[in-house]
């Protein structure tokens, strides 16, 4: 999934979780508190109402909610009225019952008995319900709902006093809502600050008569249910800070944790060697996960870009050291006949003794020049077959057998015993690998003793020589490759015979190893399997072991 899909899908999430927690605390917890609220505002209103009653006698001044609904009963401690004031209203009642006045006296004597509040909620335990009831039962229920009573049969005389209405309402409104053909219902709704008070009154007709029914209603303001709401707030505002604290950390190590791991692979990548680092496992679809496939690409194609470059520059080295090669070895090779053509053609100028005879010497140093004129196409030959080598089918016994007819009149002057077997085709430069063998062949027929024995064994991973009663100094043997080191303690050698078979060897993707073993001395040429490519790493540095 995309990044900005996850982003979009999180807020869906956040915002759903968000509304159901709003939606859960306005259906579970809001109505709770609102009852609570109202319930303590209302124990706090009667205890105002209370307070303030006994203070000034009177509702005048006082804060009341519900006012035609709230009244104040006094009963005075001697007589026999009782006096009931509300917001409109003052009402005396004066008792002519004896039974009445019996209870309100008993009443009395419990409120004086008690020293305080205390004593007076335990003895109330006195003043039961049920007293109440047997006593309604016994005799007042006769008295109040008789269909005979009159007048002056009446327990109690009231007297009413109506008070003039005060302002306490406001927006009053009238309303008709026809229902139907039979039924009608008026509204009419007061309000004062806390509460609004409406009141529905259906009429409907029958065949006997009219029918009202009457409905009183009251609802609260927002004034009233505002308190409870910012009283909340706090706890809101901190659960869904909590909420979204938690969701946004959980969302931002989804987010944030793989572009730290990204970071931490780029700087691993920075750190390493030659880029070798291990791809970037990428644990999404996303667009970090499309970041850390195309940075493992890039990597990829700057390692690459980097074993290319260093395969060049070993090629570069290769080739410096194979100049210098070429140059050491023509230096070489060109000092013996330049240095006899020099010292002919002196002695031909001054005249010095048998060289006075020009027509005799001009041709030896014609020859010494051609000489020069052969080391030199060879050396070019070389070079030419060394920049640009040209694979072809090669019978390595039948180039071994060639290059052995070149040393056939020392080998017999010297008594060597040759045998040669086996057979191998390689797919190789001739010239090179001719230069090679020779060198090899060179060496063998030149190092081993008088009468002793060369053998050449040919098979499919090698050439191998040995040639018996010679011996390599161990010192020597660990140098053998490099230049100008050679076992010919006649000097005649110059050095360079198997340096330059070497670096051939590295060329053709080969390996020439030099050893001794009981008895003489082992030369194999050891023939890889597959071409070399361009600027290849050999495992140790180098196309030889010694």
């Amino acid at each position: 999934m995309k990044l900005s899909k996850k982003t979009f899908l999180y807020s869906i999430v956040l915002a759903a979780g968000m509304v159901a927690l709003v939606i859960a605390y306005f259906v579970l917890m809001l109505p709770s508190l609102y009852v609570d609220y109202v319930m303590e505002r209302n124990l706090q209103s009667v205890v105002d109402i209370q307070k303030g009653y006994v203070e000034k006698g009177s509702y005048e001044g006082l804060e009341v909610k519900n006012p035609s609904a709230v009244y104040t009963m006094e009963i005075p401690m001697e007589g026999e009225q009782i006096s009931i004031t509300g917001k409109f209203l003052r009402m005396n009642l004066e008792i002519q019952d004896e039974e009445l006045l019996e209870m309100l006296q008993h009443f009395r004597m419990m409120i004086k008995n008690g020293e305080n509040m205390e004593d007076m909620e335990n003895g109330a335990e006195g003043f039961k319900q049920e007293a109440f009831a047997d006593l309604w039962e016994n005799g007042l229920k006769e008295k109040f709902l008789t269909e005979e009573m009159t007048a002056g049969d009446y327990p109690v005389k009231v007297k009413l006093e109506l008070k003039e209405s005060e302002a306490l309402y406001k927006e009053e409104y009238y309303r008709l809502h026809r229902i139907s053909d039979e039924v009608m219902v008026y509204e009419y709704g007061v309000s004062d600050k806390d509460y609004g008070y409406t009141t529905y009154v259906a009429v409907g007709k029958t065949e006997d008569g009219i029918v009202f029914t009457v409905l009183p209603t009251m609802t609260p303001s927002m004034e009233e249910i505002t308190p409870v709401v910012m009283g909340s707030l706090p706890m809101i505002v901190t659960v869904v800070f909590l909420t979204v604290l938690v969701a946004s950390g959980f969302f931002s190590r989804k987010i944030v944790n793989p572009v730290i791991r990204l970071a931490g692979h780029v700087e691993s990548a920075r750190m390493s060697e030659n880029f070798a680092v291990e791809s970037f496992e990428a644990e999404s679809e996303d667009e970090i996960g499309t970041l850390a496939k195309a940075l493992n690409e890039l990597y990829d194609k700057l390692r690459e870009s980097y074993l290319e470059l260093e395969g060049q520059n070993r090629l570069l080295e290769e080739e410096n050291e194979r100049q210098e090669v070429f140059m050491r070895a023509s230096s070489h090779q060109l000092k013996t006949p330049v240095a006899a053509a020099l010292l002919l053609v002196e002695g031909m100028i001054n005249e010095v003794g048998k060289y006075k005879d020009t027509k005799a010497y001009l041709p030896e140093v014609k020859k010494q020049l051609l000489s020069m004129r052969k080391i030199v196409e060879d050396i070019l030959d070389l070079n030419h077959h060394a920049r640009n080598p040209e694979k072809e089918t090669v019978a390595i016994e039948g180039m071994t057998k060639e290059v052995l007819k070149a040393y056939e009149v020392q080998r017999e002057n010297r008594k060597l015993v040759l045998t040669i077997e086996g057979r191998k085709n390689l797919q190789t430069d001739r010239e090179m690998m001719k230069k090679i063998i020779d060198n090899l062949v060179s060496n063998s027929v030149q190092h081993t003793p008088e009468g002793e024995r060369i053998e050449i064994k040919i098979d499919e991973e090698s050439l191998c020589i040995r040639n018996y009663g010679s011996h390599i100094e161990e010192k020597l043997l660990a140098n053998i490759f490099e230049p100008f080191v050679s076992s010919d303690t006649r000097e005649k050698g110059k050095g360079l015979g198997l340096y330059v078979a070497a670096y051939y060897c590295r060329v053709l993707n080969c390996e020439l190893h030099i050893k001794n073993f009981e008895g003489g001395v082992e030369a194999c040429l050891i023939f890889k399997s597959g071409e070399k490519k361009y600027g290849e790493k050999e495992e140790e540095n180098h196309a030889f072991n010694n």
